[in-house]
């Protein structure tokens, strides 16, 4: 018996010998120069803030390198963190990336410098919310150089700046014919951004669109990632997009460059949301067969299937004219618009052609039974990890009584809050701050609701004079939403004071002003046009004005714009409805409603009484695509309407 213990002792310490020891992430680097084909290099459970990841591999895709986690999702990368895969034969997996920030580029780099990854792979890792404090700060959360490297079985959340998700990038002579596959993974939800340069995933650029990079995009999740009208960007030749699943996203597949595409067999579900579209074409020899299209909503670029009219001798970042194209055997139900002439415009003149058209089925109702969300997203994303539950509805709520409130600090919104008057009270709220100040600043995490407020605009002497009433944060990458009801806003001596206003660099998911009183204000009394640039960018999604008055306004009652003339972005949606403008903005070339680039615009039912005298009462700078609704409006010593289109 005695013997039987010593000898089980022995194996025991023998299978323990030869286990790895797990390592610290800072020393994985070094023990990888020294790491042999088919080794495993453990990492232990950690959290590591503010460390450049320089990881190069020696081994081949057959017997790699591996690089893993000791525990899946218990090495924690946070802050200004990056990791670099480079090399040949390197397997990284089980790692979470959370809330990293990147100088340039991307958190993660298939490169190091100019050392190219091939054979690589990034497996059962996850990036979360690896975003900057502002949302117009731009970079990538992946960055797929070389050839022969694998991203798969992964998650990607939490991504509300400007960049591309996930890039595959050609800019190298190594990375053309690179066969790289991205599959089996989870890219969650992802918020209308508002400009161009908010796609999932791009494969090369409209420089590159000749070059064939047979990219394999395979058997992923793309759950409402809204950020713009292409979920994925395909800008290069001979690529593969099959068996993916696309879950109420707010945009299209877009074979946007490059020629010899195959969609093949993908899973499009919009159940009736808002632009949810299907597969969109340019270019040549372009093949789209065995897909399912149901219950998409999205029309023109967003439609279920769109082939673009082309431009002329068009330069390669516009519209080379379709040719071609193979639609066969797909199934479209209760999609809105299937659209051949997608764009036709001035610019764009030239039909597509050679397209066929074969065994394709359209029925205006859905008879095609959907898999369960759970079964959808099985076997997609990292294995370990669940997303995180959207954020309840709960909201702080504060009550004013019938007083004077005097705000010597401006107040600060971080979470879902209501600011209401007590039942039958009407309280007046004033700012006497030492500096000047928004009385609210919505900042990141915040929304709100305000109803029956007076706020006042007058100066109390010996103290500083408000930035404005209710605006958002300098610093916001998260969206927000606004309702206002019931209020007044008067006496704001200043150009510059505005009652209500977004800020450059933020984004409302939905604006609402509802009932409400704007009196004797020197500058604008709302006003969501601080994207100056022509990039098509805008500062709020949803915007609705109703039964408000507007009276002795000396600026702009309502200014709202998207400049340029990019269609990446479906909105803003602006209702302008049953409000009453009385002495407004009748300066020079003023305006008493300047709306710019609204995609979809009603203006209707509204009373001009001696406003827009020396200009206009309606400005408008409006595309051809764009839905207008101007009728039922009344004038009275007021100006006219401009418009593109001669409304």
């Amino acid at each position: 018996m005695r013997k039987l213990n010593i000898s089980i002792l022995l194996i025991a310490l023998a299978v323990c010998s030869c286990a790895p020891r797990a390592l610290d992430l800072r020393d994985v680097a070094r023990a990888l120069e020294s790491a042999a084909p088919g080794d495993t290099l453990l990492v232990r459970d950690g959290v590591w803030n503010d460390i450049d990841l320089r990881w190069c591999g020696r081994a081949d895709a057959e017997s790699p390198v591996v690089v893993m986690a000791e525990n899946p999702g218990q090495v924690i990368i946070e802050g200004r963190s990056s990791l670099h895969i480079s090399g040949s034969g390197l397997t990284v997996s089980g790692l979470m990336l959370r809330r990293c920030t990147a100088d340039k580029g991307a958190v993660v780099e298939f490169r190091d410098g100019d050392s190219l990854a091939g054979g690589c792979r990034l497996t059962d890792c996850v990036m979360d919310s690896c975003n900057p404090a502002r949302r117009d700060i731009s970079y990538s959360y992946v960055h797929l150089y070389g050839r022969g490297n694998r991203v798969d079985h992964c998650s990607f959340t939490g991504k509300l700046n400007l960049g591309v998700t996930l890039i595959v990038m050609l800019n190298y002579d190594g990375c053309d014919d690179n066969l790289h596959s991205i599959d089996h993974n989870y890219f969650g939800p992802r918020p209308v951004y508002g400009s161009n340069g908010a796609e999932t995933i791009r494969v090369g650029t409209s420089q590159q669109c000749m070059q064939n990079s047979r990219t394999h995009i395979c058997d992923n999740l793309f759950d409402r990632c809204n950020g713009e009208v292409e979920v994925v960007s395909i800008k290069s030749s001979e690529n593969v997009i099959q068996h993916n699943v696309f879950y109420e996203c707010q945009g299209v597949l877009a074979l946007r460059h490059g020629d010899r595409n195959e969609a093949l067999d993908n899973l499009f579900i919009g159940h009736g949301v808002r632009n949810t579209g299907g597969v969109r074409i340019v270019g040549e020899d372009q093949v789209v067969k065995g897909n399912t299209f149901l219950g998409l909503a999205g029309e023109r670029f967003f439609s279920a299937l769109a082939l673009m009219y082309g431009v002329p001798n068009s330069l390669p970042n516009r519209y080379m004219q379709v040719k071609n194209t193979i639609v066969e055997n797909n199934v479209f139900e209760a999609c809105r618009s299937i659209d051949f002439s997608t764009g036709k415009d001035f610019e764009r003149t030239l039909a597509p052609m050679g397209t066929v058209w074969k065994d394709n089925k359209v029925t205006v109702i859905q008879t095609t039974a959907e898999p369960s969300y759970e079964e959808l997203a099985a076997g997609r994303g990292a294995s370990w990890f669940t997303p995180a539950p959207a954020r309840s509805g709960e909201v702080e709520e504060i009550v004013l009584k019938d007083s004077l409130y005097v705000f010597e600090e401006g107040m600060r919104i971080t979470r879902p809050t209501l600011i209401r008057a007590e039942e039958g009270a009407s309280p007046e709220v004033v700012f006497a701050g030492r500096k000047s100040q928004n009385m609210i600043t919505i900042c990141d995490g915040g929304s709100l609701t305000v109803r029956g407020i007076r706020f006042s605009g007058r100066l109390t002497p010996g103290r500083s004079l408000a930035k404005g009433i209710i605006s958002t944060d300098d610093n916001m990458v998260e969206p927000y939403t606004l309702t206002v009801e019931d209020c007044s806003f008067s006496d704001c001596g200043e150009s510059g004071f505005v009652p209500i206003r977004g800020l450059k660099g933020t984004f409302a998911e939905s604006v609402t002003v509802r009932g409400c009183s704007f009196e004797a204000l020197s500058g604008d009394a709302i006003n969501y046009a601080a994207e100056t640039e022509d990039k098509g960018r805008y500062d709020a999604d949803d915007i609705i004005i109703e039964n408000c008055s507007f009276k002795r306004i000396l600026g702009i009652p309502v200014q709202i714009a998207r400049n340029g003339s990019d269609e990446s972005t479906a909105g803003p949606y602006v209702t302008v409805r049953g409000c009453t403008f009385d002495d407004c903005c009748n300066k020079v070339r003023g305006s008493v409603l300047r709306i710019i680039g609204a995609q979809v615009l009603e203006i209707t039912g509204n009373t001009f009484n001696g406003s827009g005298r020396g200009g206009y009462s309606i400005r408008l700078d409006d595309a051809p695509w764009e839905k207008l609704s101007v009728s039922g409006n009344t004038f009275r010593d007021s100006g006219k309407i401009l418009s593109n289109r001669g409304l």
